[in-house]
């Protein structure tokens, strides 16, 4: 069981990171973009001249590593998935430009013995020189081999359940059977979603997608889908990641327009899954 009087107070050094377009163009190559190098919306993401940086870039902008394999922290790491995510962003990112980044724990949810733990896990995005926060970003990480450790700290509250109702609109894509390995190169590098014999260990018949990834990729098709391709316009995004995605699958967004800003869903149709749930996003509400 991990430790959790070391996990909680865990410090990370603050940190500034510099990145530029070639970053912001590579995270745009791993959330799907550029299948078809015609599209000029998608090359708008990928191509130098008058770049624009996708919303979701802050959630891997500064990644700290896979911090949870220090074995200070007792964590059976092989067993760790991405539960839930949140992304707050108070204004676009440049296409290339420096930035300050802090982390801290903020907090457990026991889910019982056998059941596992949620780790949260916040990071927070600033101007260096104003110390005007950019964005903050919460994860939820389901720690499946650390349950009975008893709650620690604050927990958000849960996502609101989706819609019964029919949805407004739905997208369809199929994930590059390359994006696995794409992707880890903005800095994901657990080794379950590139190293087949690691993958097979954590209960997976092949490496698996990254849920950022598939976040990645949604955010993407709602800014298009809601927002009209303007970064400007995106404020936040949330969801679950209820079952894992393969490089190769086909994902489906189902989206609802309401009061309360733009929810959706994502589904494998090929396996008739849940992959993304509860998701909500403002994206010019």
């Amino acid at each position: 069981m991990m430790n959790v009087d070391e996990v909680l107070n865990y410090t990370f050094e603050e940190t500034e990171v510099s990145y530029s377009e070639r970053d912001a163009i590579l995270y745009g190559l791993g959330v799907n973009l550029g299948l078809d190098p015609l599209n000029q919306r998608d090359l708008r993401y990928l191509y130098e001249d008058g770049l624009k940086v996708l919303p979701g870039y802050a959630m891997t902008l500064g990644h700290p590593g896979f911090w949870l394999k220090d074995p200070i922290l007792e964590v059976d790491w092989v067993k760790i998935l991405h539960a839930e995510q949140s992304l707050e962003v108070h204004r676009p990112l440049p296409p290339s430009g420096r930035v300050k980044v802090n982390f801290h724990v903020s907090g457990i949810a026991d889910k019982g013995q056998s059941k596992g733990s949620i780790l949260y896990f916040q990071k927070v995005i600033s101007d260096p020189d104003s110390n005007d926060e950019i964005a903050r970003v919460t994860s939820g990480y389901f720690c499946r081999g650390d349950g009975g450790c008893g709650d620690h700290g604050e927990a958000p509250e849960p996502l609101p359940t989706i819609p019964t109702t029919d949805p407004d609109s739905t997208l369809s894509t199929i994930v590059d059977p390359r994006l696995a390995l794409i992707y880890r190169l903005s800095g994901d590098y657990n080794p379950i979603h590139a190293w087949p014999p690691i993958a097979a260990k954590a209960g997976f018949s092949k490496p698996i997608l990254q849920g950022l990834c598939t976040m990645g990729i949604v955010g993407h098709q709602l800014l298009e889908e809601v927002g009209a391709g303007d970064p400007s316009l995106f404020s936040s995004m949330s969801c679950r990641f209820t079952r894992p995605v393969y490089p190769g699958d086909e994902l489906r967004t189902d989206i609802w327009n309401t009061s309360e800003g733009t929810r959706f869903l994502v589904t494998v149709p090929e396996r008739k899954e849940v992959v993304l749930d509860r998701g909500l996003a403002m994206i010019g509400n």
